[in-house]
């Protein structure tokens, strides 16, 4: 399990971890109970950002917690974001949308959402406290979690995406969702934590059914692009709730 975390780790952010692992899929799918605990240490460093920044102007916090965001996890969820945004968007159908996700290069579609994205990254930093800082990347990973549950890999290639997906369970959905829930509970502001995260976590599950009608199922960059919209759905109903 340590192992397989550590894993995760590696492949879904830029955290050094001291030393090169073999990728073995057992410990992988194994340490998927354990993956918004990846969350948790995002969260862990972007609160250091914060309490580090906490006397600057909020939009210069707001600014170095985005870049310090980018930076973790590599881009890989804004990349898939982008890429889902081109072959979604597109207006064409079948295996010619993998085609288009799976180009180098990026389109408009694509441009439109790195930029909302961002921008709504930059904005809802600045606005935030520092606990919705250090849960927004946990209630994301949830949220992915819960978007794969029930679903299968799209494509017809098999990858660490096939393992990602087809092996989220009611087991891992439920230990992930417990992670979540326990982290909610410490909260100062808990009741208001936890409505924002089911709300992020039943959205994500909507808008990943929807892409599984259009695609027949998640990929590695719509589950990247699930992640990026709930952690702004999150955010933004904590500070909705708060008044």
């Amino acid at each position: 399990m340590a192992s397989g975390f550590l894993i995760l780790i590696s492949f879904f952010t830029r955290i050094p971890i001291g030393r090169k692992l073999e990728f073995k899929e057992e410990n992988f799918i194994k340490a998927l109970n354990l993956y918004t605990l990846i969350g948790a240490v995002i969260g862990f460093l972007l609160a250091l950002t914060y309490l580090i920044f906490n006397n600057q102007i909020s939009f210069l916090r707001g600014l170095v917690i985005t870049i310090m965001y980018i930076v973790i996890t590599g881009g890989i969820h804004l990349d898939g974001a982008a890429d889902t945004a081109d072959g979604l968007l597109s207006g064409r159908t079948g295996d010619r949308i993998f085609v288009i996700m799976s180009d180098s290069h990026i389109g408009a579609f694509g441009v439109i959402a790195l930029i909302l994205i961002i921008l709504s990254q930059f904005v809802l930093f600045s606005l935030s406290s520092i606990e919705t800082v250090f849960m927004m990347p946990i209630a994301g990973r949830a949220s992915t979690i819960a978007a794969c549950w029930n679903k299968k890999y799209a494509k017809n290639t098999k990858g660490m995406g096939t393992a990602f997906i087809e092996n989220i369970n009611i087991r891992v959905l439920l230990v992930n969702l417990t992670i979540l829930f326990v982290f909610s509970m410490l909260s100062w502001y808990r009741t208001i934590i936890f409505t924002a995260c089911f709300a992020a976590i039943a959205f994500s599950y909507f808008i990943s059914t929807l892409i599984d009608e259009k695609i027949g199922g998640m990929t590695g960059d719509t589950c990247g692009a699930v992640a990026e919209i709930s952690q702004i759905l999150f955010m933004i109903t904590v500070l909705f709730l708060k008044g």
